[in-house]
C-alpha cells in the first residue's frame, strides 16, 4: 500500500469507489463523473495535495479529502479552519489501518497550510466540497446512518461537538399546514422568486452557481422589505439512492426582528407549494439541534426527522 496525492487520471476510480462504498442513505449515487467535477475537482480552490489516496497495485483502496472553511464574509477561504471533508475506504480494505493513516496525512496537510483547528465532517460555511453528493440537502457532518463513521472518528481522537437533525417531508400525501397565524402572515406578505441573490458571495457561487437552484424570499407586501429567505436545490444525484426526486432547502434565514413569529414556517410552506408542481415528491432540510425555534418551525411545516449528522473536532 502506498499513499500519494491526487492525479488527473484518478476521477474514474474515485467515482467507482464512491458509488460502491456502503455509506448509508446520505451518500448519493450520481450517474456520471461530471457530478464530482462540479462539486470537487472543478472548484477554483481545489488543491490536488489535499486529496490523498491509498493505492495498491494501481488500484485505489481509499482516500481522504482535506480542505478549509470560508471567511466570515464568505468571499474567500480561511485556512485556519481545517476540515476533513470526506474519508472513504473500500469494503475489502477496511479494518487494516488504512483509514487511520489517511486521516493522519490529511491532518498533516491542513497543519502545513495554516490550520489552527481541525474538524471532521463539514458544517455550515465550513463545507468546501461534495455539496449535493454527501449529506443530502447540505453537508452538516457525518451521518448516523453512515454506521462506520462515529466509532472510527472517536478511535482516532475526534470528539463530537455539534449535532444537526435531518428532516424530510412527503409532498405527495401531506397537506400544507394551515392555522390562523400563517393565514394572517400570508395576507401581509408576498413570495418572490429569483435565480440568485443580488450580490452572491464566493461561497454561494461555488455551491449554487453550477446547479439548479432557486432563491425564495418573503417580503412585506407594502414596503417590500425582506423578512425571510431560503434556497431550494434539486438533489438529483440522490434519485438512484432514494428512488424519488427530492429538493433540499438550504440557508433558511429570518431577519432577527421577525424571528419566532411564524415567518420561517410560512416561507417553507409557500416555497414547497411552488415546488410541488415540478415533479418533486419530497423535501429535506437540516436544522442544528441548538436552534429550538427553527426546529419548531420545521416541525410545524410538516417535516419529520429521518437522520442526525455530527461534526467532530480533534484537540490540537
Amino acid at each position: 500500500m502506498r499513499f500519494r496525492t491526487f492525479r488527473n487520471d484518478d476521477p474514474p476510480q474515485l467515482f467507482s469507489l464512491c458509488r460502491q462504498a456502503e455509506l448509508g442513505r446520505g451518500a448519493a449515487k450520481p450517474e456520471s463523473i461530471h457530478a464530482f467535477e462540479l462539486a470537487v475537482y472543478g472548484l477554483p480552490y481545489f488543491d490536488p495535495e489535499g486529496l490523498i489516496i491509498a493505492e495498491e497495485d494501481g488500484k485505489i483502496a481509499g482516500f481522504v479529502h482535506a480542505g478549509f472553511g470560508f471567511s466570515d464574509d464568505l468571499n474567500s477561504l480561511d485556512k485556519t479552519k481545517g476540515v476533513i471533508c470526506w474519508l472513504v475506504v473500500s469494503q475489502q480494505n477496511q479494518r487494516k489501518g488504512i483509514g487511520k493513516q489517511l486521516i493522519q496525512l490529511g491532518e498533516e496537510y491542513l497543519l502545513k497550510h495554516g490550520a489552527t483547528s481541525i474538524q471532521a465532517g463539514q458544517s455550515r460555511y465550513c463545507d468546501p466540497f461534495y455539496f449535493g453528493l454527501y449529506g443530502g440537502a447540505r453537508c452538516s457532518g457525518f451521518l448516523q446512518s453512515d454506521k462506520m463513521a462515529d466509532p472510527f472518528l472517536k478511535s482516532v481522537g475526534y470528539e463530537p461537538i455539534e449535532n444537526t437533525d435531518v428532516f424530510q417531508r412527503d409532498l405527495t400525501s401531506t397537506r400544507d399546514p394551515m392555522n390562523l397565524k400563517i393565514m394572517k402572515l400570508r395576507r401581509i406578505t408576498e413570495l418572490q422568486i429569483a435565480d440568485q441573490p443580488e450580490d452572491p458571495s464566493y461561497w454561494w457561487l461555488t455551491h449554487f452557481g453550477n446547479i439548479d437552484s432557486m432563491l425564495y424570499t418573503v417580503v412585506n407586501k407594502k414596503t417590500k422589505v425582506k423578512i425571510a429567505s431560503l434556497t431550494a436545490v434539486n438533489l438529483d444525484h440522490f434519485i438512484q439512492r432514494w428512488g424519488e426526486r427530492v429538493v433540499g432547502l438550504v440557508d433558511v434565514y429570518v431577519e432577527p426582528s421577525h424571528r419566532g413569529k411564524g415567518y420561517a414556517t410560512l416561507l417553507v410552506v409557500e416555497a414547497l407549494r411552488q415546488l410541488k408542481s415540478n415533479f418533486t415528491t419530497r423535501a429535506e432540510v437540516h436544522v442544528a439541534q441548538d436552534h429550538p425555534t427553527a426546529l419548531q418551525a420545521i416541525s410545524t411545516a410538516g417535516f419529520e426527522k429521518v437522520d442526525t449528522s455530527t461534526v467532530y473536532r480533534k484537540k490540537m
